[in-house]
């Protein structure tokens, strides 16, 4: 039998008020007994009752205030790099305690007495401010995390948008490579192979959660290839590419990296004099590492908006959140950038 949706809805409110009532009559006894020392002579003197309970709102707005602070001045700011250093936090934590301790040893004019107390009180501040910061900072937790959702799905709907029919690009490309290998074309055969390699890739694959290391540099060394075909033989003496040769075992999400290659070869490709350009991908422990460097142009590039990369930074936030490096490092002529993200072992 289906239970009312609307017992799922009173039931809780009427507990709640059951509980809410039952607490106020045991509260209201207590509060009855302990008001009665501040009594005195027949009448009541509630004026140390009422400097106590500020003295505890004071502090407690205090403490609040503090862990504001904390938030916005120093933990946002550590959270938000990549990797965060929550040594340096912890650090900070430990001479906030310190802090308070000399704090409370100065109110007390350094009372030996008094010196273990000032030393759980301090802890226990510490420990406040430390819990309350982590409270103020679920707001914007939920806020990252829901703005990496939409973008997520801005982009998987861009992508669909985009998409042309696939048999329909696939028979067409079968079409071109079977009238290039016809007239004895065969480097040309072999591009249009790549390019259809590439695209069945994506529209298979961009998917998946993952695709194994080897799949991937797959796809990889045929892109290169395909740019490669685009260079005069001066540029492509200029441009070296050390992939991994025989990869491990592990997975990657798909078409992770692609996204960096693209941008090397638009903005990094020019006929300048003293042109480079250097790709290098390795595994270093169970982490893959792409560093990428090259000669910038005299004249900036104008091709390309980085909407390609910004949408693959806020997908290596939704998928590795603080356990990927991701730096950039420029120079008036050089440009380098550095990736390092976790790999999953197959099974």
């Amino acid at each position: 039998m289906r239970m009312p949706v609307d017992n799922w809805t009173k039931t809780p409110i009427a507990l709640l008020g059951l509980v809410s009532l039952v607490l106020l009559a045991y509260w209201s006894y207590w509060w009855s007994l302990g008001l009665a020392s501040y009594t005195t002579e027949g009448s009541t003197d509630l004026a140390g009752f009422l400097g106590w309970l500020l003295g505890y709102v004071l502090l407690l707005s205090l403490l609040l205030g503090v862990a504001w602070l904390n938030h916005r001045l120093l933990f946002r700011r550590l959270v938000a790099r990549r990797p965060a250093p929550y040594w340096y936090y912890l650090s900070w934590l430990l001479v906030l305690w310190w802090m308070l301790f000399e704090l409370f040893q100065l109110l007390n004019d350094y009372a030996t007495e008094v010196i273990i107390e000032n030393w759980f009180v301090s802890l226990l501040c510490m420990l406040l401010i430390a819990t309350l910061t982590l409270a103020i900072d679920q707001p914007e937790v939920r806020r990252q995390k829901a703005e990496l959702e939409q973008g997520k799905t801005a982009a998987e709907l861009h992508n669909l948008r985009a998409q042309l029919q696939p048999h329909f690009l696939f028979n067409t490309l079968n079409t071109i490579y079977s009238e290039a290998l016809q007239r004895d074309q065969d480097e040309l055969a072999t591009l249009i192979g790549e390019l259809s390699g590439l695209l069945r890739f994506s529209f298979k694959h961009g998917r998946q959660e993952t695709v194994s290391l080897q799949e991937e540099i797959d796809f990889l060394n045929s892109y290169l290839h395909l740019q490669l075909a685009r260079l005069t033989a001066t540029q492509r003496a200029a441009v070296a590419i050390n992939l991994i040769a025989n990869p491990p075992m592990c997975e990657l999400p798909p078409l992770l990296l692609i996204p960096f290659l693209e941008n090397a070869f638009v903005h990094g490709v020019h006929s300048d004099p003293g042109f480079f350009l250097h790709i290098d991908l390795r595994v270093q422990a169970n982490d893959l590492v792409l560093t990428i460097a090259n000669q910038k142009r005299s004249r900036p590039s104008t091709s390309g908006n980085g909407i390609g990369l910004s949408n693959t930074r806020q997908r290596l936030d939704r998928l590795y959140s603080n356990q990927y490096v991701l730096t950039e490092e420029q120079t008036p002529t050089t440009y380098k950038m550095y990736l390092q993200f976790p790999l999953s072992l197959t099974v």
